[in-house]
């Protein structure tokens, strides 16, 4: 009877005993689903996060465009006004005063008094305009050396040419020279300088070649890239004139470029380190020299005083900074006035007249609009034609970040 209820018992518990793991199985189970279904949660949510980020910025990202296309059209009035009151340009107009950084709701609230509405109708505005800062400055092409000059005088050869020789001494003590001279521009050829730079009929070509490199001694430039970035210049023009007679049109500069024998046209002033020019130099050419596809002349109202030396041949540099203190005082309103200012000079001065004027019709637009976590900068060619401004170009992003000197 004994065994009998131990055998029993046994039995009695084995259900029970069956439960256990069931109920850790269960529970595993419950927890993994749990698990599963929190990750999938979070992974929604972090993607629905993103989306909105990525939505949130395309926005600001889109406003902030229209609001600098609204900017530029702003400039493209204030030039074109600019035309029918005056007929030359000079740093004193309205142009030319930089904008600083200032918030876009001052500039609603102007218009808003101007308007006559009241604070109440802006309201939905005003949180926005808060937060965008904008920022801005209209700068005279013409008041640069334009290398495109360059190219359309490539038949002049450097070697030739030594405005060296005419380089005026102020106190004893020489114009800036060029650290890195090229053998070309030695002293050998002073007398041959001297006689082009006493002729009053150097040639225009002869004239534009000298500028630029009268422009790299007294910055202190190697000479020898800008000779060769002329000589890149002159395969561009004779493959350009070859395809322009009917020549075979695998001469051609693009031909050339992608075959890599020859170099690619540039669009850009920066991309001239295609053809010789060194990242530094082009920085320190930022405010003296440009790239734009026009015959351009100097307007001496805004030129640099770099600019001003390199295009006077035979002009001291302490001399061309008399000039542009005058001319800060009074602008030059006529060549006759400007002519006036030279009759001081002791050494005779040459330039080509149709290489200098008072006036332009090329202007950079630079803009910079910060909206939140949003920065976007903005450069614009525009081509001003009587009371008409059109746009040439529009650069903005990551293209302007080597002329900020922010990529090494």
């Amino acid at each position: 009877m004994s065994d009998k209820g131990v055998h029993l018992s046994a039995n009695a518990r084995s259900p029970n005993s069956l439960k256990a793991p069931q109920k850790g199985m269960a529970l595993i189970a419950a927890m993994v689903t749990v698990l599963v279904v929190a990750l999938l949660a979070s992974s929604a949510l972090w993607i629905q996060s993103n989306r909105f980020e990525v939505e949130s910025s395309q926005r600001q990202r889109n406003q902030a465009l229209w609001l600098l296309t609204g900017a530029l059209d702003w400039s493209r009035v204030i030039l074109r006004e600019d035309a029918r009151s005056s007929t030359t340009d000079t740093l004193v107009e309205p142009w030319a005063v930089p904008l600083q950084e200032a918030k876009l709701s001052s500039f609603i609230r102007a218009q808003s008094n101007a308007s006559g509405s009241t604070a109440s109708d802006n309201t939905q505005d005003e949180a926005l305009t808060e937060q965008v800062f904008l920022s801005g400055q209209v700068t005279d092409v013409q008041s640069k050396l334009n290398f495109y000059n360059l190219f359309l005088a490539a038949n002049v050869s450097l070697s030739n040419l030594n405005p060296v020789s005419v380089t005026a001494i102020n106190a004893g003590t020489p114009a800036p020279e060029s650290n890195t001279p090229s053998s070309g521009l030695g002293a050998n050829n002073a007398s041959a300088s001297n006689a082009s730079v006493s002729n009053s009929t150097t040639s225009a070509a002869q004239g534009v070649a000298m500028s630029f490199i009268r422009l790299f001694q007294v910055l202190q430039l190697p000479v020898n890239e800008l000779e060769a970035v002329n000589a890149q210049l002159k395969i561009l023009a004779q493959s350009q004139n070859a395809n322009r007679k009917g020549g075979n049109p695998l001469t051609s500069s693009s031909a050339l470029a992608m075959n890599g024998s020859g170099p690619l046209m540039p669009q850009r002033f920066e991309q001239l380190t295609w053809l010789g020019l060194s990242e530094s130099s082009v920085r320190q050419l930022l405010a003296h020299a440009t790239w734009v596809p026009y015959s351009t002349a100097v307007n001496l109202n805004t030129a640099t005083t770099e600019v001003i030396y390199a295009q006077l041949l035979g002009l001291d540099y302490a001399d061309a900074q008399r000039l542009v203190k005058a001319r800060e005082n009074k602008p030059w309103q006529s060549m006759e006035q400007f002519k006036q200012s030279l009759s001081s000079q002791s050494k005779p001065i040459t330039y080509n007249e149709s290489t200098v004027q008072l006036s332009s019709r090329l202007f950079e637009v630079r803009g910079q609009l910060r909206m939140g976590q949003t920065t976007i900068t903005e450069k614009s060619l525009l081509l001003r034609d009587n009371s008409t401004v059109q746009i040439v170009w529009r650069d903005r992003g990551a293209a302007l970040r080597f002329l900020d000197g922010k990529v090494p």
